[in-house]
């Protein structure tokens, strides 16, 4: 049986250049004598010759490879495979085989130039909840003692290490994870391959999953504050790992100063008509902040991206 494996990212697609190198794997038994790949330029079909190559990617698996070139034509390259054997050929789509050519929507896409980082394609990547993750052995109890949630309507509770996980408290549960433990696990995360690190959220918000950001200038210290995520970035990059941070900048906490449910002394959106920042946010008629959608307790409020003044303040 013929398998066939592709999709429009890496390992399959590569940019060199003005160039993009697009790869397909196949397994089984009778396999076809020759590939093609079908491509667009300007709406115009293109037939392009593809290689297989001599390494193969996995044990039984082979690899075919062919290049568009992105010299020209529209940013969006939609692409297709004619497989050709001496008496019968065969199409692979995102659909799967089929023994007729595809329509145009039905073939695979890829948007193109992609103006972000070319490293992040080679990459493994271990995304991490700090609360969960791990717990540094040299915890200092402060941090510890700054646990709070105003707006999820439960205690707070903090959780032993060991205690199994439930839906208690939701996001007032609290097991004291930290920047310093993921410091601490690095050489057994690069033992398993990882070469990148992705965290959830980690500056200041009082929830355990961090996206009703507080304060974007300040790591939170639950997780260790500045000092400690400091300390992360200088050890990821001994260890030879790139670290990508969660930026959450389509809407802040109900307790940032911009909005301030609370009332705690900012002159927030979130009670002030007059507030400076009341352009920010999106509000009812009868003046409750927008929030997001689906979420009827939420402590997040939702910004309007639109506003100059905002853009500037989260670059």
């Amino acid at each position: 049986m013929l398998k066939a494996w592709h999709l429009p990212v890496a390992p399959f697609i590569k940019v060199q250049q003005d160039r993009l190198f697009i790869t397909l794997w196949l397994s089984g038994e009778s396999l076809p004598q020759r590939i093609t790949l079908r491509a667009e330029e300007d709406n115009e079909e293109l037939s392009l010759p593809m290689q297989r190559l001599r390494q193969a990617p996995q044990p039984g698996v082979v690899a075919w490879r062919g290049e568009i070139s992105l010299a020209s034509g529209q940013p969006r390259r939609r692409y297709s495979f004619k497989l050709l054997w001496a008496d019968h050929q065969r199409w692979f789509t995102p659909q799967g085989f089929t023994r007729f050519p595809p329509a145009r929507l039905e073939q695979f896409a890829i948007d193109l130039p992609d103006a972000g980082p070319q490293w992040v394609a080679d990459q493994v990547f271990y995304q991490i909840f700090p609360d969960r993750f791990a717990r540094s052995a040299a915890r200092d109890a402060d941090q510890d003692a700054v646990y709070y949630h105003h707006a999820a309507g439960r205690e707070i509770v903090r959780k032993a290490w060991d205690d199994p996980l439930t839906g208690e408290a939701g996001g007032s549960t609290f097991y004291g994870g930290d920047l310093d433990g993921i410091s601490e696990k690095l050489p057994y995360l690069k033992q398993l391959g990882v070469t990148a690190l992705y965290l959830n959220p980690v500056f200041a918000a009082p929830s355990v999953h961090k996206y009703d950001t507080e304060d974007y200038r300040r790591v939170d210290p639950q997780f260790g504050g500045d000092a400690a995520l400091l300390r992360l970035r200088h050890n990821t990059q001994r260890a030879g790992m790139r670290m990508i941070l969660d930026g959450v900048f389509n809407h802040t906490g109900d307790s940032h100063p911009w909005f301030d449910r609370h009332q705690q002394g900012s002159g927030g959106a979130g009670h002030d008509p007059d507030s400076p920042w009341r352009d920010w946010f999106t509000f009812s008629e009868g003046g409750a902040g927008a929030q997001l959608a689906g979420l009827c307790q939420s402590a997040e409020a939702r910004l309007s991206v639109d506003q100059p003044g905002q853009r500037d303040l989260c670059r």
